[in-house]
This record gives structure tokens, sequence and C-alpha cells, in this order.
């Protein structure tokens, strides 16, 4: 399919063609530099301090969330006993239990004779 004559290029301005390939990147590059050099960096003391409410923060919420599911998991699980699982007899340490297999009869099949 053809391009249409006259369409400029997505994200260019009607009419202007814009740098293409490597002048294109090297002056992208160019530019982010020249943004990170206008950033105001944190000091190392304020670096440590924002650190540090993070740090907190996120112990502080996981033991939040964990106490509370720790509380609920205690108010749930006596609503709903665990099915499926029985222990109406106990096992005896050292003994072996054999359960009985049901083994197919041999069955006996003709081969025809020529």
């Amino acid at each position: 399919m053809a391009k249409a004559p006259g369409r400029p290029r997505p994200g260019t301005a009607p009419g202007a063609s814009g740098p293409r390939g490597a002048v294109a990147r090297l002056g992208y590059f160019k530019s982010v530099w020249e943004e990170l050099k206008k950033v105001i960096w944190p000091t190392r003391d304020e670096l440590w301090r924002m650190t540090g409410v993070v740090v907190a923060t996120v112990i502080l919420f996981g033991l939040l969330i964990g106490g509370t599911d720790f509380g609920l998991s205690l108010v749930v699980k006596p609503l709903y006993p665990a099915t499926g699982t029985t222990s109406s007899s106990t096992a005896t340490p050292g003994a072996t239990t054999v359960t009985p297999s049901a083994t197919p009869a041999a069955t006996a099949t003709p081969t025809p004779s020529s």
C-alpha cells in the first residue's frame, strides 16, 4: 500500500519532515541529558530520610494487612469446618496396612488356527 502524498508522518507537524535515523536518536538523547541537568536531585540526608519513610510505611502496612488476615482467619476457620479429612483411626507406628486389590481374572483369547 503506497503512502498518500502530502500526508505527514504521525507525530510531526504538517509540512515538517524532521530528522531521521541516527541524527534523531542523537538529538533525543541530547535533549534528555539537558532535562536531567535541570533536575534538583535530593541530598544524601534527604535521600536516606525518604528511604526510611518508605521502608517504615511498607513495614507498617505489611503488619496491618498481615494482622488483619490472621484475625479474619481466626474468625472464619470455625465457620467452615474442613471436609474430606477423617481421623477415625490412628495408625500404629511401624505397622503396614495392606489393602486388597482386585485382580482381574486372566482371560484367554483363542487364537485362530489356520
